[in-house]
Parts: C-alpha cells; sequence; structure tokens
C-alpha cells in the first residue's frame, strides 16, 4: 500500500472512530456511505500500485475497520453494563439502608408504646372514681377514712382499696416510694407532694386527676377538695412519686 494510502486509511479510520464515539453516524446507512467512501478515495490513491490484488487490500482494510469498530462497541457495551451495575448495587444499599433504619424506628416507636401502656395501671380508673366520691368529706388530723381523712390518710386509702396497693402512712415517706415523675410526665394517680409549712421539706400530699388538677384532704376548713396547680401550689410544689 502507498504512503497516500495509508494516510487516507488512517484518516478514515480516526473519522470513523469519532463518529461513532460522538454518535454522530446514528444509522447503518450514513455508516456505509462513509465506508464505501473511503474505500473508493484508496482505490483511485492505489493505481499506481504495480500488484493486481486492490481487492484484496480493500477487503483487508475492511476487515480491519470492522474490527477496530467491533472493539469500540464491545468497550462501550461492558462500560455501560458496569455503570448499570454500579447503580443498582448502590440502589440496593441505599434500601437496604432505609429499611433497616425504619426498622430501627418501627422498633423504638413498639418499645415505646408498650412501656407507656405498661406504666398506666388498669385499675387506675376505678381509683379516680373512688377518690372524686370522697371530694366534700371533713378533714381530720391522723383519720383514714372512710369519713374523714387528712392528706396522707387519703391517698393510702385510695391505693390501698382501689388498687390494692399498701403505701407508708406519713406524707414525707409517701414521697420516697415508688418512681420519680416530672411535671411534664405526669399522670392520673400520681402523688404530688408540696412544702405548705416553708420547712424545706414535704408536709402535703394530693392525687393527680389530670388536667393539671388533684384531689387533696386540704385542712379543717376546706375538707375533701379538688385544686389545680397553679398559683399556691405551683410554688410550693416539690415532687411527685408513682407508687
Amino acid at each position: 500500500m502507498s504512503d497516500i494510502s495509508r494516510i487516507i486509511l488512517n484518516t478514515m479510520l480516526y473519522e470513523i472512530n469519532n463518529s461513532n464515539t460522538s454518535k454522530s453516524v446514528s444509522n447503518n446507512e450514513s455508516f456505509s456511505k462513509l465506508l464505501q467512501s473511503s474505500i473508493g478515495l484508496l482505490g483511485s490513491s492505489s493505481s499506481d500500485c504495480s500488484c493486481s490484488n486492490s481487492g484484496v487490500s480493500s477487503l483487508g482494510m475492511i476487515v480491519t475497520l470492522t474490527g477496530l469498530i467491533n472493539q469500540n462497541r464491545i468497550y462501550e457495551s461492558n462500560s455501560n453494563i458496569n455503570n448499570n451495575l454500579d447503580s443498582n448495587n448502590q440502589t440496593i444499599q441505599i434500601n437496604n439502608q432505609n429499611s433497616n433504619v425504619n426498622s430501627n424506628i418501627s422498633a423504638s416507636i413498639t418499645t415505646s408504646v408498650n412501656n407507656n401502656t405498661e406504666s398506666i395501671n388498669p385499675n387506675m380508673d376505678k381509683a379516680i372514681k373512688l377518690l372524686k366520691e370522697q371530694v366534700g368529706k371533713p378533714y381530720v388530723w391522723g383519720a383514714n377514712g372512710p369519713d374523714s381523712f387528712d392528706c396522707s390518710g387519703l391517698v393510702r386509702y385510695i391505693y390501698k382499696n382501689a388498687l390494692g396497693k399498701d403505701i407508708p402512712r406519713v406524707s414525707e415517706d409517701q414521697s420516697k416510694v415508688g418512681q420519680a415523675v416530672s411535671r411534664e410526665d405526669l399522670q392520673p394517680g400520681d402523688l404530688v407532694f408540696f412544702d405548705t409549712m416553708d420547712k424545706g421539706k414535704v408536709s402535703h400530699v394530693g392525687m393527680y386527676i389530670g388536667n393539671n388538677e388533684f384531689i387533696h384532704a386540704a385542712n379543717s376548713k376546706k375538707g375533701v377538695i379538688k385544686s389545680t396547680l397553679t398559683g399556691y401550689y405551683d410554688k410550693k410544689f416539690i415532687n411527685a412519686r408513682r407508687p
């Protein structure tokens, strides 16, 4: 093959490779025209060759050209497959991570609900009902009911008769049993304690009924009443317990 033919062949291969890479050769017809035109150039430029096998040279060129194009297509195909595999693998990993996160959230919510359910005594409605029935009865220091009460005698009476639980008799001792409860987590049945004598310690107790309200045996003038955890009792509040 002459030097001119080699130049034309190299140019043709370069242009065809660029066309295939950039996707400018979009169909078989365009590709065929380019191939035929290039082969024609080779035939015309190889007329000074003394050998008579110009057809064989064209065939060899076509085989070489086809091999190069197929190699390029195989490379692109493998690249697309690898990209798809990487993308699918990342998607699977993300889905697995989301699944684990959802499972953890679900388990956390279930545990929280179960804990809250277990902390509520199913007999508490009965206890609150019995407590409300005592409103209006007189306060008598040291009385344990059922006709009169002092503050600690009242809550002890409710816990024993409605909930079957015996708690200490004196309010200061009652403030040390069971589970400590914050103001924000109060539930019906929790005991609320106050320093009504300004001595820095518990001297009064009531039973929480919800809606920031509690029932207690207040004093000899008021007897058993319902009050709110505001104003005076908000200032005197010390702590709360769940026996």
